[in-house]
């Protein structure tokens, strides 16, 4: 008997069974599966979760505009007089200094000196006042 199965499924199955079905829920078994796995505290829980969801679309409602990317704090925080104030009592910010005022004898080229300015010399970087006050100018 090598290769046939050793068992044999002698069992009478009815099928009528399966087609039983079940009695429609009425209201107090749907309100029973919908309470099915909560705790005692979940109504009051949820209740308060969506208070603070409404508080916090009135609190963003309120402040407006988010922070950009460019880093600029929010516009309520803004201080325009203090910064005119500050602004007209510094001086201006420098944004390029002057390293090295280059000569018309240094460079070899002739002309007007390789730099800003149009005289004997110029600055490295044509935009300060220093290659003026080399050249005169």
């Amino acid at each position: 008997m090598s290769g046939e199965c050793q068992t044999k499924n002698v069992g009478t199955y009815d099928d009528s069974d399966s087609d039983d079905e079940a009695p429609p829920l009425d209201e107090a078994d749907i309100a029973l599966l919908k309470t099915y796995g909560l705790g005692p505290y979940s109504t009051s829980i949820k209740a308060a979760e969506e208070e603070i969801k409404k508080h916090q679309q009135k609190v963003k409602d309120l402040i407006g505009i988010k922070e950009s990317d460019t880093g600029l704090s929010q516009p309520s925080q803004w201080d325009l007089v203090g910064d005119k104030q500050m602004m007209s009592e510094e001086a201006p910010l420098q944004v390029a200094r002057c390293t090295k005022i280059i000569s018309a004898d240094e460079s070899g080229e002739g002309g007007d000196g390789g730099g800003g300015g149009g005289g004997g010399g110029g600055c490295c970087c044509c935009c300060c006042p220093y290659a003026a006050a080399a050249t005169g100018g």
